[in-house]
């Protein structure tokens, strides 16, 4: 990753700092690259069925997580989603496959939040954002390598395979099946826990790591989450700005990563040329996630990179939308700067645990944010209706208002922030306590912008 420059100074890291910056880096990145992968891969192939338990069971697993190992907690996860996986492969009813779905959405729900929130816990703010990024970025390599050239309903899914197709599947859910439930039994001994408990850090590391996140944000004395705590968290305003701001970025992603292949099918390519053809547009949204993430973290700002990718999928639905005005080639250049705006999502992210403090807050937060960002999964996946082959004009249409979404909810969200910085630097030259210095929950610092 790179030594980053401390949050507060700007100054560049010590060369302790460095070497267990660099340590934390292969204990945490490459298990949560892969755990995520794998999520992805299987959520591709599935309809509505799977995001209502997604969206319900997140802030309850955060919780969970929260009070427990990590490592014991989303290994136990991995290990019963590839037992459900497994008996997908044995299923002789569409009742029993949507329950199976059912269940697995519930056990998925807790992934990506906990991976979020754990990761939070070990990172300077100014360090987070690349570390998110490279852990998100494996959605956009999942799509790349594991995309589908069919529509991906449920219903479609099971009603159009024939028995010998069928059986076929079934064989194949039980090999990812059975590859992810042993993968969970291992997990165990990979997935960091909090660092206070992390037996691959020595003492002077875990002290490192608590000194780093102490001087980059005052401590918080949050062991018992009570009823007055949980409800400043749930009426934080940043973390409903944010949750709607994920909500519009998650409708761009998922739109592409469910009908991506769909949209290149309609061109007139095979299936294998549509997956050729959906490789290079992935890989330049894999890069531009990555440079975005490190120009975020390197200038110490969040939204005015969310504003910039909001720009290139415009652009890319505007000619989409007109599509019958240009050639097949302008219409495929539109889909790499539609997917461009796809890394807005962990920027999102990013910005909103930059701004949250204490585990409750980010344990709540990240969960309730990434719960009604996943709103945008049903969303995508019932505006590019079949029927409307091959214009997709309310596809299109749905997903360019969602990108503004995001963008009027980001400059709500900085011009709030900046107006608040504000007032709290008014209020310490005029010398008032802190207790009545602005600042949101659980917030002893000037916000990140």
């Amino acid at each position: 990753m790179g030594a980053p420059r401390a949050a507060d100074a700007g100054e560049y890291l010590t060369v302790a700092e460095e070497r267990l910056v660099w340590k934390l880096d292969l204990m945490i990145c490459p298990i949560f690259f892969l755990i995520n992968f794998a999520s992805i891969l299987d959520r591709s192939n599935i309809g509505n069925v799977f995001f209502v338990p997604y969206i319900l069971f997140e802030i309850p697993s955060n919780l969970v997580v929260k009070c427990v190992r990590p490592s014991y907690y989303l290994s136990g996860l991995i290990f019963f989603w590839g037992i459900v996986v497994i008996c997908e492969g044995f299923v002789n009813s569409y009742k029993s496959l949507i329950a199976l779905r059912f269940l697995l959405g519930a056990l998925e729900a807790g992934i990506f939040p906990g991976i979020a929130y754990v990761t939070s816990m070990y990172y300077k703010r100014f360090e987070y954002q690349r570390r998110l990024t490279v852990i998100w970025s494996s959605v956009i390599l999942a799509n790349a390598f594991g995309g589908r050239t069919d529509h991906p309903t449920l219903g479609s899914f099971w009603h159009t395979q024939s028995r010998i197709s069928t059986a076929i599947m079934g064989m194949q859910l039980g090999d990812e099946g059975a590859i992810t439930a042993f993968f969970g039994t291992i997990a165990v001994f990979w997935i960091p826990d909090w660092p206070e408990q992390n037996n691959y850090l020595s003492l002077a590391d875990k002290e490192m790591v608590r000194q780093r996140l102490l001087s980059d944000q005052p401590a918080e004395e949050d062991n018992e989450l009570d009823f007055h705590k949980l409800r400043a968290i749930l009426f934080d305003w940043k973390i409903w700005i944010s949750a709607f701001n994920a909500f519009g970025g998650i409708v761009t992603a998922y739109s592409m990563t469910l009908f991506l292949p769909t949209i290149l099918n309609e061109f007139g390519w095979s299936a294998v040329e549509v997956q050729l053809h959906t490789i290079p547009v992935w890989a330049v949204a894999f890069l531009v996630a990555l440079l975005v993430s490190w120009a975020s973290d390197r200038l110490q700002h969040r939204s005015l990179f969310i504003l910039a990718l909001s720009v290139p999928p415009t652009i890319g639905y505007a000619i989409l939308l007109r599509q019958d005005d240009f050639s097949r080639r302008a219409q495929y250049a539109a889909t790499f700067l539609v997917v461009l705006g796809t890394p807005v999502v962990p920027v999102v992210f990013a910005w909103a645990l930059n701004n949250l403090r204490g585990h409750w807050g980010r344990a709540v937060g990240s969960a309730l944010i990434n719960s009604v960002g996943n709103g945008g999964g049903i969303v995508a996946a019932n505006v590019y209706l079949a029927r409307a082959s091959p214009r997709y004009y309310a596809g299109y249409g749905t997903a360019l208002a969602c990108v503004w979404l995001t963008g009027v909810g980001t400059i709500v969200m900085a011009v709030a922030m900046y107006l608040a910085n504000r007032a709290r630097r008014r209020a310490e030259r005029n010398g008032l306590p802190e207790t009545e210095q602005p600042h949101g929950t659980g917030h002893a610092l000037e916000y990140t912008l």
